[in-house]
C-alpha cells in the first residue's frame, strides 16, 4: 500500500461567462483558513494582485466526451502554497489536466481559474480513494524536465522520501472519434485517455524520464546501484504504477546504506 500523498497557461478551452469585480483588501495574512472562497482575502491570494479581472469560467468542449480532463473527476479540498509563502487551505479544487489548470470554486457554485504564476505546490484530497489507493495527492513545480527544458510543469510526487523521488506528469491524450477506417479502431466518440509520464529525481536534482519496466528504471540509476537492484527485482513484476513505486523504494533502501 502506497503511503506518499499524493504551467503553462491553459488552452483556449471553454467559453468565458463574465468578468467579475472584487474589491481588494488592505493586507494579507501569512494563512488564510477555510473552504470559503466567498472571502476577499482568499479570491486575492487566488487570483493575484489584479482581483479586478477574476475571469468566471464554464467549459463546454468537454461535452459528449467520453473519459474526463480532470485529474480527479469530483471537486476535492485542497491547500495551494504561494510563493509568498502563503497557504490558502481547505479550498474546493480541481486540475484541469489536459488543460493545465487549476479550478477554485466558490460556494455558490461557480468556478474561476486559479492565477497559477504565484503557485509553487498544492495538494488533492481523493474523499473517494479506495483501500490501498493515496488519499491526498502532492503536486509541486518543477521546472528541470529533460523534455520540457524552461518549461515549468506540476508533477505528482509519489515518492517524496529518500534519496530519489519518483515523479508522475499526469497526461491526458485525446483520441478523435473514427469510424471504419481501414487498419483503425472503431470510436465513434471523442475520448481522453490518461497516459502518464514517470520521471525519477536523483540526489543531484537531475531529472530521468522512465517507464515502469526494470530496463528503463535500470538505465536511470548509477551503476553502483543497477545490478544490486537488479538482483532485488528479479522475481518481481515491474508492469504498473505501483510496481515502479516500490521498485523505487527497493533503490533508496540500497542508496540509502551507501
Amino acid at each position: 500500500m502506497k503511503n506518499y500523498v499524493a504551467f503553462v497557461f491553459p488552452k483556449a478551452v471553454g467559453s468565458l461567462l463574465m468578468l467579475v469585480m472584487f474589491a481588494a483588501p488592505a493586507a494579507l495574512g501569512q494563512q488564510v483558513p477555510g473552504s470559503p472562497l466567498n472571502e476577499q482575502e482568499n479570491l486575492r491570494l487566488l487570483a493575484g494582485n489584479d482581483v479586478n479581472t477574476v475571469v468566471m469560467v464554464k467549459n463546454k468542449m468537454y461535452e459528449g466526451l467520453r473519459g474526463t480532463p480532470y485529474f480527479l473527476p469530483n471537486w476535492s479540498t485542497g491547500d495551494i502554497l504561494l510563493s509568498t509563502n502563503q497557504r490558502v487551505v481547505n479550498v474546493p479544487l480541481k486540475y484541469d489536466v489536459y488543460a493545465r489548470q487549476i479550478m477554485a470554486r466558490r460556494p455558490k457554485g461557480d468556478s474561476i481559474w486559479v492565477d497559477q504564476g504565484r503557485i509553487v505546490e498544492f495538494t488533492l484530497n481523493d474523499a473517494h480513494a479506495l483501500p490501498g489507493q493515496a488519499v491526498t495527492h502532492r503536486f509541486r513545480l518543477f521546472s528541470n524536465l529533460p523534455n520540457q527544458p524552461n518549461r515549468p510543469e506540476f508533477l505528482e510526487v509519489l515518492h517524496p522520501s529518500g534519496p530519489y523521488s519518483l515523479l508522475k506528469r499526469p497526461v491526458k491524450t485525446l483520441y478523435k472519434a473514427s469510424t471504419q477506417q481501414a487498419y483503425s479502431a472503431d470510436r465513434p466518440y471523442d475520448e481522453l485517455v490518461d497516459a502518464p509520464e514517470y520521471y525519477l529525481l536523483n540526489p543531484q536534482g537531475t531529472m530521468t524520464l522512465i517507464k515502469p519496466s526494470q530496463k528503463a528504471l535500470l538505465a536511470a540509476v548509477p551503476a553502483e546501484w543497477a545490478e544490486p537492484l537488479r538482483a532485488q527485482l528479479k522475481k518481481a513484476s515491474l508492469k504498473t504504477e505501483d510496481d515502479l513505486f516500490n521498485a523505487v523504494s527497493h533503490l533508496n533502501q540500497l542508496a540509502s546504506q551507501k
